[in-house]
């Protein structure tokens, strides 16, 4: 019986190590094939890695090369580089029914392949764009369809590098930014949203919207123009699938300013204008856009001035605050220029005293004056004598009138922005009575931009005389229409907006310290002899230690920015004949131009925050001009690149 039992025992046990083997090896086939899965899972994701990566430096690759190609021009633009692109961007927001560009894009296809981002049977169109205009289409849906306006897009190919492989991405688009492509919107400086296709600026420091009623670019607002670059790469090689897409965005600016006068200040406080002689200031102040040697930009067909891409004609004098009080000074110029030309013009040109023919164009040719200060058009005084022994007019009391050889008007006029205005008015009659600004007759409507005031001959005609005046040639106050009761002033809605133009060169001017283009110099050096600084290829920061006072005889010349930390004061016989920016960087400092002054300043005046600026008057025609130039501006900012302000990623 136990022989029978042990046999069964084991003839049940029989198998069972073949059925651990199998299960073992089963056991090590399934964690070899979860590690084979794992290790292709791995290999995948790394892959798919690797391609996304390639494809986002390869969109940074198209952001760097076309922000660099911004900074320069083409070779078209004299002194232009291959593959420059600053005279190209576009004039234009996109889908504007204007038959203007509003979209650049840069190409850069592999050899045999086709990039059209604007086909949408392409594997590269670009299904972003449509969210920068009004095309209907929500945020975070893909575009369909371009814009319907024609000539809206124009095209340049990639700058490839002489040595090494071509850069990876596709296109990149570049277009203005509007409040339509910010997110948050903006709003306007009431609180409420904004038009969403206003344009989108930078002061030097910060974004702000395009005025409302403002000119149609930012440049003639005293700003730039903010940019987007939307960069497109793939590693699908031309298929559009299996492959890796990213469309990175960012937001650039010239690293230049742009001011919004060609006399521009924080709160201008205009005073010390005095007459001696006759009423046409010896200072022209000239907003249209001059070329770096000083002559004004042409139309090369119309031969007419013009604007170019960037850069459009600015009012003549700008400030943050106190218009009222500016506009009161350019009346009292108007009232002091028409009682001058009535006292020393007869109808006929000859003189009563010394008659300018463009004393005489403002006198006109008629038995009566062209021009009135008072109601009734009287050129008498009241209580006056011919002798001119007035009364006075302060703070804005009533005296006596003046006689009508040499009376005079002394007082103090309060404006607006608390600053004062003292000085002697010469003409005919200063009634205390204005006449109707409504009539044309009136004083207040003798333009000051009117190159015809700085005549250099003229002919009897009919109502005025024929008078000659050189071609292009400037006037006391001439530029783009500003935005106030006075067109010869602009004034920025945003109060912070000169001030960071002028945070914007100090930056600057502190950046470059302790370079080989940076130069500390005493007033007392600068004030005497001659001096220049700098070149059109190598401009130089200049810094004054006080008070710049340049004597009769002293020259000063240069190229970038003269920097004054108190006030600077350009006396007769001296000569100032600086292309660039001259910023007056003190609260109380001042800029006094005494008559028979030389020079220019060809670029940009900026005074800080409280400066005045000051100029007698004399009888010669302007002998100083402030010219607004670009070109002269940009110089000492051409080594830096555009400034992104700045980037993020976005994918359909």
């Amino acid at each position: 019986m136990m022989r029978t039992s042990a046999k069964t025992k084991g003839s049940k046990e029989r198998g069972m190590a073949l059925l651990l083997t199998l299960f073992a090896l089963l056991l090590l086939s399934g964690i070899g094939l979860f590690m084979v899965l794992s290790s292709n899972t791995e290999t995948r994701i790394d892959a798919n890695y690797g391609s996304s990566l390639h494809a986002y430096y390869g969109a940074r690759s198209g952001l760097e090369e076309v922000r660099d190609r911004i900074s320069y021009a083409s070779p078209a633009v004299t002194g232009g580089q291959v593959g420059g692109l600053a005279d190209l961007l576009p004039p234009d927001v996109a889908g504007n029914a204007n038959s203007r560009v509003g979209v650049l894009y840069i190409l850069n296809p592999a050899n045999g392949e086709t990039v059209d981002p604007t086909d949408l049977s392409n594997p590269y169109f670009d299904d972003d764009l449509c969210h920068a205009y009004d095309s209907g289409t929500p945020k975070g849906i893909k575009c369909t369809s371009v814009p319907a306006t024609p000539n809206w897009v124009a095209t340049q190919p990639s700058q490839v590098p002489s040595t090494g492989r071509p850069l990876g991405y596709k296109w990149v688009r570049i277009n203005m930014k509007t409040n339509r492509i910010a997110d948050p919107y903006f709003v306007d400086l009431t609180g409420t949203s904004a038009p969403v296709d206003t344009r989108v600026c930078w002061d030097g420091q910060a974004e702000q919207l395009l005025p409302a009623g403002g000119s149609s670019t930012c440049d003639a607002n005293g700003m730039q123009t903010v940019y987007m670059l939307t960069a497109m790469a793939t590693t699908s090689n031309g298929t559009g699938v299996n492959g890796a897409r990213k469309l990175l965005q960012s937001e650039i600016v010239a690293p230049s300013i742009r001011p919004a006068g060609a006399l521009t200040a924080a709160s201008m406080n205009l005073a010390s204008v005095t007459t001696p002689n006759a009423g046409i200031p010896p200072v022209a102040i000239d907003g249209r856009v001059h070329n770096l040697d000083g002559s004004l930009l042409l139309d090369p067909i119309t031969h007419q001035p013009t604007s170019k891409n960037g850069c459009s004609s600015i009012a003549s004098v700008a400030t943050n605050s106190g218009t009222a009080q500016i506009e009161q000074m350019l009346d009292t110029l108007r009232m002091n220029i028409v009682n001058t030309a009535n006292a020393s013009c007869n109808p006929d040109g000859t003189p009563v005293s010394t008659c300018t023919p463009g004393l005489w164009w403002v006198r006109g040719t008629n038995a009566s004056t062209r021009f009135v200060t008072t109601s009734s058009g009287s050129t008498s005084g009241g209580s006056g004598t011919s002798g001119g022994s007035g009364g006075s007019h302060d703070g804005g009391t009533s005296g006596g009138s003046s006689g009508p050889d040499g009376g005079s008007m002394n007082g103090t006029l309060v404006g607006s922005g608390g600053g004062s205005m003292n000085g002697t008015l010469v003409g005919t009659s200063t009634s205390t009575s204005p006449c109707d600004p409504t009539n044309p007759s009136c004083y207040t409507n003798l333009n000051l931009a009117a190159p015809e005031l700085l005549a250099t001959a003229a002919t009897t005609g009919v109502n005025v005389p024929t008078v000659t005046v050189p071609t292009n040639a400037p006037a006391p106050f001439v530029g783009n229409s500003g935005n106030q009761a006075d067109a010869t002033i602009y004034q920025p809605p945003q109060t912070q907006t000169v001030a960071n133009e002028v945070a914007a060169v100090n930056n600057l001017v502190t950046a470059v310290h302790g370079m080989g283009n940076y130069f500390a110099v005493s007033a007392a050096m600068l004030g005497a002899g001659t001096n220049n600084y700098g070149t059109q290829s190598a401009p130089a920061v200049v810094v004054t230690d006080t008070t710049l006072t340049l004597q009769n005889g002293a020259s000063l010349s240069g190229y970038g920015i003269l920097v004054v930390p108190t006030a600077l004061e350009i006396n007769s016989g001296a000569t100032l004949s600086w292309n660039g920016i001259v910023l007056v960087n003190s609260a109380t400092g001042h800029v006094t131009v005494t008559s028979g002054a030389k020079g220019y300043i060809n670029g940009a005046l900026l005074l800080a925050p409280g400066a005045v600026f000051n100029f007698s008057i004399a009888s010669a025609a302007p002998s100083f001009q402030i010219l607004y130039s670009c070109d002269a501006i940009d110089l000492p900012f051409k080594g830096l690149p555009f400034r992104v302000v700045s980037t993020a990623e976005t994918s359909y």
